[in-house]
């Protein structure tokens, strides 16, 4: 036999004194025969000559042997003993190498078992047949990357054969192989490849920005990192600033602060990310003046946080307006107050326009109605005042936001790609994977502005029209919403100047608030008393009016805020030219691309027997000419993640406590439980000293009987019971949909085997239990067997 694929061809009547090339030769013979017999292979002896030619090489059963004395007798057990598999089987398999042909013989062929064999359909569960191949775990690896969970790619791969039982894997193993895959990818240190692979991408990106900070036993404690593409944003968006944390998205607990804005198409955008070892003054400090140095110093004009954080904004962007989610602000107004009139009062205050004097009178009078003088959280509500009334926030520039709702949004779907087990490795290639799909939408956002036009609706059309040129679709909405409302305004008065006229305004069915609207002649401005130019950035509704009496055909430049203008991003500025596809992500597209690619080939090939021969060969040929290019080894993403570095210099972090995290209880002692079989206290039934003799009792009658062990399969499942004059027994099975009781009056004496089993019950796995309780003494011997 000089071919691989002749050996397997190989009678299994005649294989003694046959020869093999290699002992891959003959262990690939040995594993298709325990294959196609049903039962698993383990090697076990292995002779080389000084040399280092194998000399020997010898292969037995997987249930050869017994389980050693010492492990069966321990009483001291912390876990439950595995169960027994070992039935000193002899089946065995030889082969010794031959210095006469250079080639190896068999000289040892026991085909004899003393156990069932497996069934076709129970093969793949077997150990030695469970292989996860370079193929399956490439395609397995695809689907991990877009978040697709291991028991989902199970059950795909599993289609495409047939069923999960065509596999030649179970999940757990499929697990096993992703995880071994992903430790050799990482290396020994988290952190380093995390730094690695920054310092690596900086090759791509030269805008990448990262930064860390080690603790005392030079463990990594913060991190920060931004792109370029994050840095181009700030600068063009970053007047406004909103961050929050988020907790549960990787191994070390670390909270994840996201640093985001809004674009001209009214879209979050990120500018960074940062993971901090605490929630502390200090580390936040220390986040926003490295998130302060990478944007060139370049401060905010308003920022908007939980609360949590006004320190540390007050030290680094000094001179920037703070305010406080508003949302944060009722949630906690209930959770003080627990009033809900209170709560909805409240908040009406809170985001109302009002003068000073106005809010004053109204909090005094809110606080009277409801009693609450002396409440703590109302006193330091009112202390914080300013950083939360719209009456003392109006007229600056805010972008429309008024809560953290953008960074809320930006953690729920952060949550898509992150999970609580990801390594800092794994955590940053799957931000850099939504960070990519954020800004894909981004992308979609310019084309739609870029190729349609909004269709005019509005009765100031001339104004609309110039909208539609100025600014993107989302930000036009907005404008023509207020153009709309235009149309519900109701001039008071009007004043006539020399070089500015004068507006007073009131609302259909609110005839009780006013607004004045200035307008300058010499330099064409319009200003409103309701500041929203100066807090959103777009043209208010009373100043269309204005632009309506006054004729203006269209809207003045210097309403018009340049950050929500189409031209507000210069694409052509924003080099994108580089690539920034790491190795690994390289492999995984092309492995995506080329299942893509044989898509339609493997349609039209499944159409009848000849062509899926055809393809199949070409298939095979191709493989086999690929494998033997690279030599059937596997790429080490190792070497390419931490590149030149060599030397471990960042220890991993310690899981951290987050805010809010809960504390863990002291167990208390448990009840004195007494066991169900023989009522004395300390243990259960399942470590009860006499239910484990009786257990390996009935394992040991089990072994010696062969007649039981060669001929009963479990494959079915039912539950029978038979009786004699004696007593009353049930046989039954287990299997996913529970038990089921069916009597059956069979003599006790008479045992089915396979030429006396009744037809209905195929070959089953019995087992006897006393049926009832009271007359299980009249059985002899054992209660139970296999």
């Amino acid at each position: 036999m000089s071919k691989s694929s002749d050996t397997l061809k190989l009678p299994w009547t005649n294989v003694l004194g046959a020869q093999f090339d290699s002992v891959e030769d003959a262990d690939a013979w040995y594993m298709n025969y325990s294959r196609l017999v049903g039962f698993s292979v383990r090697k076990n002896e292995l002779r080389r000559s000084k040399f280092g030619q194998t000399t020997i090489r010898r292969w037995v059963c997987n249930l050869e042997g017994y389980r050693a004395e010492k492990y069966l007798a321990n009483d001291n057990r912390v876990r439950e003993p595995r169960p027994i598999t070992r039935t000193g089987c002899k089946a065995s398999f030889r082969v010794n190498y031959d210095n006469s042909s250079g080639k190896f013989t068999v000289t040892e062929f026991k085909t004899e078992h003393n156990h069932p064999l497996t069934s076709p359909n129970e093969v793949h569960l077997l150990r030695s047949h469970r292989h996860v191949s370079e193929g399956d775990l490439a395609q397995a690896k695809a689907l991990r990357h877009v978040g697709v969970k291991t028991c989902q790619v199970v059950d795909y791969m599993g289609d495409q054969v047939g069923g999960s039982h065509n596999l030649r894997f179970k999940r757990k193993d499929l697990q096993n192989r992703l995880d071994a895959d992903r430790s050799a990818e990482i290396g020994d240190t988290d952190s380093v490849a995390t730094i690695a692979y920054f310092t690596a991408k900086s090759d791509n990106d030269p805008g990448l920005y990262h930064e860390y900070t080690l603790d005392d036993e030079n463990r990594l404690r913060n991190l920060f990192w931004t792109d370029y593409m994050a840095r181009y944003d700030y600068e063009c968006f970053g007047d406004v600033l909103a961050f929050d944390a988020t907790y549960k998205t990787n191994a070390y607990q670390k909270p994840l602060v996201t640093l985001v804005g809004t674009n001209h198409h009214r879209r979050t955008t990120v500018f960074g990310f940062g993971l901090l070892g605490d929630e502390t003054v200090e580390s936040y400090t220390w986040l926003l003046q490295t998130f302060l140095s990478a944007m060139g110093n370049r401060k905010p004009k308003s920022v908007i946080t939980d609360g949590d954080k006004a320190k540390a904004i007050k030290t680094v962007f000094f001179g920037a307006t703070h305010r406080l989610c508003c949302w944060h602000l009722e949630r906690n107004a209930q959770a003080n107050i627990k009033n809900e009139d209170f709560t909805r009062k409240f908040r009406d205050l809170m985001l109302t326009g009002m003068s000073a004097g106005e809010f004053d009178q109204r909090w005094f009078a809110l606080v009277d109605e409801f009693k609450l003088h002396e409440h703590g959280w109302v006193k330091q509500m009112y202390a914080k005042r300013h950083k939360w009334a719209e009456a003392f926030l109006k007229g600056t520039f805010f972008a429309g936001m008024r809560s953290t709702q953008r960074c809320e949004s930006i953690h729920c779907y952060l949550n898509r790609f992150l999970q609580y087990r990801l390594k800092l490795y794994e955590f940053v290639l799957q931000i850099d994977r939504a960070l990519r799909n954020i800004r894909t939408t981004e992308v979609q956002d310019e084309f739609k502005t870029k190729f349609s036009t909004p269709v005019l609706t509005t009765h100031l059309r001339s104004l609309e029209k110039h909208a539609t040129n100025v600014f993107p679709i989302s930000v036009f909405n907005w404008i023509r919403e207020e153009i709309r409302q235009e149309a519900t305004l109701i001039q008071f008065e009007a004043l006539n100047c020399t070089n500015t006229n004068y507006y007073t305004l009131t609302q259909f069915g609110n005839v009780d608030i006013k607004w004045t609207v200035v307008y300058n002649k010499p330099t064409n401005k319009i200003d409103c008393s309701c500041q929203m130019m100066d807090s959103a950035g777009i043209p208010c509704r009373h100043m269309f009016h204005v632009m309506k009496v006054e004729q203006f055909r269209n809207i003045p430049d210097n309403m018009i805020l340049h950050r929500w203008t189409k031209k507000a991003k210069d694409y052509t500025s924003c080099n994108l030219a580089r690539s920034q596809v790491d190795s690994e992500i390289s492999d995984v597209a092309r492995f995506s691309s080329l299942s893509t690619a044989t898509n339609k080939m493997c349609f039209y090939a499944a159409k009848n027997e000849h062509s899926y021969k055809e393809a199949l060969a070409a298939i095979n040929q191709l493989t086999s000419k690929f494998q033997e290019l690279f030599g059937g080894q596997r790429t080490c993403h190792q070497s390419s993640v931490y590149g030149p570095q060599t030397k471990s210099t960042v220890l991993d972090p310690v899981v951290v406590r987050t805010k809010g995290a809960a504390t863990r209880l002291k167990k208390s002692p448990s009840n004195n439980r007494k066991c169900s079989v023989c009522t004395q206290p300390g243990h259960t039934a399942r470590r009860c000293p006499i239910a484990s003799n009786s257990a390996r009792s009935s394992e040991a009658n089990a072994a010696n009987n062969d007649s039981w062990g060669t001929s009963i399969l479990a494959r079915s499942s039912e539950h029978f019971s038979f009786y004699n004059s004696e007593a009353s027994y049930e046989i039954e099975t287990q299997n996913e949909c529970g038990s089921s009781s069916q009597p059956c009056s069979e003599s006790t004496d008479h045992l089915w085997n396979n030429s006396s089993m009744p037809p209905s019950m195929g070959s089953n796995t019995f087992t006897f239990l006393p049926y009832p309780t009271m007359h299980s003494d009249m059985w002899p011997g054992d209660n139970s067997f296999h």
